[in-house]
């Protein structure tokens, strides 16, 4: 018990003990307690079966949801005749059959070095060397040291590229099974890689042009100048000078117009026999880059290219000469003061302490070092900007070398490295690049127009269209890509509500039910709130349209309820139904939107808005309904814990009252007794005597 025992209670009286107490306390635990907790358990109860009940909605409500959505009506499915083509497609995409002839797939540059190695490791080069080329619309410069192995020129390649160029060592076979491969990272004509020297235009104008050759006015003698030529050195190194002609005369676009110049260039330096092998053996190339947009003219060999004539920049030639690396450049100014050391330039003794002074500046003494070697024979010396040396040759190479101890500190202190540097154009053959795949754009018909993209991804034709191109369909023979709509999503949703309205509503019937011979009720049976869902439901699923067409409802879609008010479905229905009218089943499935008789356009929801509409306010938010009475059962279920505590510390309050007013009277009964069984005694002793 909860009250204190007294452990004598109830000796004196053998009445007032607590196996009175606890049958008094039991009685009115009966009257006060228990119907208490009685009304706990039917909370309890109730909470589960709201829980289940809630679920089996969350459950219904999931595939109406579904069914409000827009895009489940507008999903489709995409297919495609042969190989060429992968096709995917975005919800809304009308219907229609599109036709692809590929013609031919974007591609990435592929290039190898015509030098083959024993190892990786091996040197690439004895000689300092830079190689130049240019791609993705920028010039690039890859800085190659004497004795540098060839796996470091090929990640000095892929680095210098930030990875847009792959230097790749290829191991072929052979004795000398290393070989070196430069790559573009991505496909399309801007991926080209142009080895060597290039001259590039920026046209902006689509004006008509007209380029003639100079030559001598008959009528004044006088010379005049070509409108545009370029100059390009042959087989032997010679100069050329080719002067282009070209007449546009209508405005053109500038990717038309710079097509046109390409094919002016190349039908020129085709007619010269000087320059013809040289553009048939790929040495000089004639490129679209920048979409289109420019033009580059190239010498794969690493010599001069120069554009000029009087409308040179009207042709967006604003640069008209190839930029040449130097071969040498200092990394330190010129110390100022005397020099001491003896260096060798290609063998031409330079002694630096007779050119320079103690007291000479930095500039004094670098001027008398450039005039030094400036007056040896192809050598040609400046000092840049920034006061280092800048040592170019005719020869295209450059040996350095300090005489002794002091010559070779003297280098060092010129900024320079002893050895020997030779330009891109003089140790070509070395590189003795071989294309054995050029980059290019795509090219394919989509419904008989012609496009181009530098990507076999193409995703920007038609909006919610991406197609992937495979490979090259056969002439005549386009790829279909087949655009249906996918009923697949209604369906299934459809198929989904059905079953989890087949679960719900018994759990409603069970928990609300009342059977008037057996008095048997269920745990929500009179509760509004429950007894009214499946009315509510059946009210939503009731809505019916009727047009020129007919009524359209449940039935016409496969779905009907029988006596017992369990739905069933017809899946070759519903299907047919969707497929004969899909507007009709969006509609009546979604909504649309309908005139009134003044003319006024309002949304008429569908059968799943109405519905999805009902199972919100049941379940959605705080204040859904079964959320209310969910919070209203928890509130009672708190009101009833405390009730039962109160009510059980008022008996124990009464009980312990009650146990000490027992001991109380115990006690005094005790003293009675005693006082009795004395004066008992006397009795009895009294008439022992008399006997």
């Amino acid at each position: 018990m909860g009250i204190g025992k007294l452990s004598s209670l109830g000796i004196g009286s053998k009445v007032l003990n607590y196996d009175v107490i606890d049958k008094l306390k039991k009685a009115d635990e009966q009257v006060m307690v228990a119907p208490i907790e009685k009304k706990m358990e039917a909370n309890v109860e109730k909470q589960k079966a709201l829980v289940e009940i809630k679920t089996l909605i969350s459950n219904l409500k999931a595939p109406v949801s579904a069914l409000t959505d827009y895009s489940t009506y507008t999903s489709r499915n995409s297919s495609v005749s042969g190989n060429a083509v992968k096709a995917t497609v975005n919800p809304g995409i009308p219907v229609q059959n599109i036709k692809v002839e590929v013609e031919d797939l974007a591609q990435g540059d592929i290039n190898e070095v015509a030098t083959h190695f024993r190892s990786r490791d091996d040197a690439f080069s004895q000689a300092n060397t830079k190689l130049h080329f240019y791609t993705n619309n920028k010039d690039y410069t890859v800085d190659i040291k004497a004795g540098m192995g060839l796996g470091d020129v090929a990640q000095a390649i892929t680095d210098a590229t930030d990875g847009n160029v792959l230097g790749i060592v290829m191991k072929t076979g052979g004795d000398k099974p290393y070989q070196l491969m430069l790559n573009s990272k991505n496909p399309g004509a801007n991926s080209r890689i142009y080895f060597g020297t290039s001259v590039i235009s920026h046209l902006s104008s689509d004006a008509p042009i007209t380029l003639a050759a100079g030559g001598t006015d008959q009528a004044t003698g006088k010379t005049t100048e070509d409108d545009f030529f370029i100059k390009v050195k042959d087989a032997q190194g010679q100069e050329v000078k080719i002067p282009i002609t070209l007449n546009i005369s209508t405005k053109t676009p500038v990717q038309n117009k710079n097509q046109a110049l390409q094919e002016a260039i190349k039908k020129a330096l085709e007619a010269n026999p000087q320059t013809k092998p040289l553009l048939e053996s790929g040495q000089l190339n004639v490129g679209l880059i920048n979409d289109g947009k420019s033009l580059i003219l190239n010498d794969k060999r690493g010599f001069s290219v120069e554009v000029g004539g009087a409308k040179a920049v009207e042709l967006g030639f604003v640069k008209t000469t190839s930029s040449q690396d130097d071969l040498v450049k200092g990394t330190t100014g010129i110390p100022s003061g005397q020099i001491k050391g003896v260096v060798n330039f290609n063998g031409h003794a330079i002694d630096l302490s007779k050119i320079t002074h103690s007291a000479n500046s930095s500039d004094d003494n670098g001027k008398a070092i450039v005039n030094a070697i400036n007056a040896i024979s192809g050598l040609h010396a400046l000092l840049g900007a920034d006061g280092k040396l800048v040592l170019n040759s005719d020869s295209g190479e450059l040996r350095i070398a300090g005489v002794g101890v002091a010559g070779k500190t003297a280098v060092s202190n010129l900024g320079l490295s002893e050895g020997l540097s030779q330009s891109y154009a003089k140790i070509h053959d070395l590189f003795g690049f071989k294309n054995l795949q050029r980059a290019s754009d795509a090219k394919f018909t989509y419904n008989g127009a012609t496009i181009t993209r530098p990507t076999n991804e193409v995703n920007d034709v038609i909006n919610g269209v991406s197609l992937t191109l495979l490979a090259k369909t056969d002439p005549g023979k386009p790829a279909i890509v087949s655009v249906t709509r996918d009923s697949k999503a209604i369906v299934d949703n459809i198929k989904a509500f059905v079953k989890a309205y087949n679960e719900l509503i018994p759990k409603l019937d069970e928990t609300t039910r009342y059977d008037p011979d057996t008095h048997i009720a269920g745990v929500f049976n009179g509760v509004g709130d429950i007894r009214t869902i499946r009315s509510s439901i059946n009210n939503a699923i009731a809505f019916s349209i009727t047009s020129a067409k007919g009524v359209d409802s449940l039935m016409k879609y496969g779905i009907s309820l029988d006596e017992h008010g369990k739905m069933s479905l017809d899946e070759g229905r519903l299907t047919n139904a969707i497929e004969t009218d899909p507007q009709a089943a969006q509609d009546f499935f979604y909504g649309s939107d309908v005139k009134s008789m003044g003319g006024k356009e309002n949304h008429q929801d569908g059968i799943f808005i109405r519905l999805d509409k009902v199972l919100a306010g049941l379940v959605d938010g705080g204040n859904a309904r079964l959320k209310l009475y969910e919070d209203s059962l928890e509130q009672d279920a708190k009101d009833l814990r405390k009730d039962k505590e109160s009510a059980m510390e008022m008996l124990k309050t009464r009980y312990d009252t009650m146990a000490e007013r027992f001991a109380a009277y115990d006690e005094r009964i005790s003293k009675a007794n005693k006082s009795f069984d004395a004066v008992q005694m006397m009795i009895d002793q009294a008439a022992a005597k008399k006997n």
